[in-house]
């Protein structure tokens, strides 16, 4: 009630000081919260992992490719399709015969030796070659597809770091606020309303930065066991650099000092180089040597019969023993491998068809990778040249006008947490770009 009746200079006086007090308290804070590491700084200086414990790209790449299960799995089916050699160089087994005649006394006693033709072998072998090529570019695929899933799953530890920093803000700025407003009640400045409303903000900001958490532990780990380790010790990642337009040079961002290839090279580079087209013209391949072996398989193998023969009851003479030389030669009049030669060709256009069709498969991803990446690097630069520090100033007016007095705190709450939206609107303009970059080079087959 003495306030209501005090004198109008005496409030503006008493107005002042509390603003200005305010003012002094919030100070040391803000000046902590601008150091506070956030999406668009340097990873805390209490954090438990150094620099020297943090994985890059690159080395999720590595480390994946020679720890992986997965990619141990991958490799070891390279050896499985070697088998083909030794297979090539089997030869039929010969066969041993006994026969006793007890009517005419005679008994023979041989083997039989198949004789294979050279040229078998040779295109056997031929065949073999080609097919642990085929089974090289598949791995080769794999472990593609497989650069991709740690590509992605480092994209979301990323993400989920930034995240927590970002509500970690949000949070101590609401703990700031609600500080002001608390000495500005205190000051009978304000209504309690605005104490409960900030105390409100921090809570709900308190909530998300916990479920983030949660999020960011799951990631971590997901990309700890994709990587090959235990994970209870999961990985961690490198921070986003600062947003100013050629600060650092990230694996995360692009360098807008450089252009992107043209759309006609990158065209030009999928046609060439996806494995997966490789490994379609390379079935061609094996076919055309499926088809030289199936040929020279028409002529069946000679039987060579060789043994000794007894015999104890000739019509004329005494008993007579001996030794027999025989030939056998299947005739290919029936079978002249006309099946396998029929379903080889029609496997061999079929081929062709696809071939034609991953061409056309290839145009069209490279393309819609391509614009879409050029459409998230220009919002990433318009992002880091303008939105952000708009954003930022936005913010530090607002929190500035409601310690003088000039704002209320729903505009001033308001203006906090759309600036912090708008950081998690820029992180997901991150995401966009290495998905797209993620797509850009599965579609060309090669890390840009």
């Amino acid at each position: 009630m003495e306030s209501k009746t005090m004198d109008p200079i005496c409030r503006v006086k008493r107005l002042m000081a509390a603003s200005l007090a305010a003012y002094l308290v919030s100070c040391p804070s803000a000046h902590t919260a601008s150091a506070t590491p956030s999406i668009l700084n340097i990873p805390k200086a209490d954090s438990p992992s150094s620099v020297q414990d943090l994985t890059t790209l690159t080395g999720a790449f590595d480390e994946s490719l020679l720890n992986s299960p997965r990619a141990a799995h991958l490799r070891a089916q390279l050896g499985i399709s070697k088998a083909a050699f030794a297979q090539a160089l089997t030869l039929p087994n010969p066969s041993f015969f006994f026969l006793e005649d007890t009517a005419q006394r005679a008994r023979q006693i041989g083997a039989s030796v198949p004789i294979e033709g050279p040229w078998k072998i040779a295109f056997r072998l031929l065949l073999a070659k080609q097919q642990v090529r085929l089974a090289d570019l598949e791995i080769q695929n794999n472990l593609w597809q497989l650069r991709a899933t740690v590509r992605r799953a480092y994209l979301d530890v990323v993400m989920a770091k930034e995240t927590v920093e970002t509500l970690d803000t949000l949070m101590t700025l609401s703990k700031e606020l609600e500080k002001t407003a608390r000495k500005r009640f205190e000051a009978d400045d304000v209504a309690a309303y605005d104490v409960e409303r900030a105390s409100l903000a921090g809570m709900q900001a308190e909530a998300d930065y916990r479920q983030s958490l949660k999020r960011l532990e799951q990631s971590r780990q997901r990309l700890t066991v994709i990587m090959g380790k235990d994970y209870r010790k999961p990985v961690d990642v490198n921070h986003l650099p600062t947003f100013q337009l050629r600060a650092a040079n990230d694996e995360m961002l692009p360098d807008f000092s450089k252009e992107l290839p043209s759309l006609d090279s990158l065209v030009a580079d999928g046609l060439k180089n996806r494995i997966d087209l490789k490994a379609v013209e390379q079935r061609m391949v094996v076919n055309t040597a499926s088809m030289r072996n199936t040929v020279g398989n028409i002529i069946p193998n000679t039987q060579l019969n060789i043994g000794s023969s007894y015999s104890g009851n000739p019509p004329e003479g005494p008993p007579t023993k001996g030794m027999f030389v025989g030939v056998t030669q299947e005739v290919p009049v029936f079978n002249f491998q006309q099946g396998d030669i029929a379903r080889l060709k029609a496997t061999y256009i079929q081929f062709k068809r696809e071939a034609a069709s991953m061409k056309n498969v290839i145009s069209e991803e490279v393309i819609a990778a391509y614009q879409q990446l050029s459409a998230a690097r220009e919002r990433l630069q318009l992002f880091q040249a303008k939105i952000l520090p708009t954003s930022e100033r936005v913010a530090n007016m607002a929190k500035r006008g409601y310690e003088f007095g000039q704002n209320d705190i729903t505009s001033t709450i308001a203006a906090q947490q759309a600036n912090v939206q708008t950081r998690v609107n820029y992180l997901d303009a991150v995401r966009t770009y290495q998905q797209s970059l993620t797509d850009l080079e599965q579609a060309i087959g090669h890390p840009l």
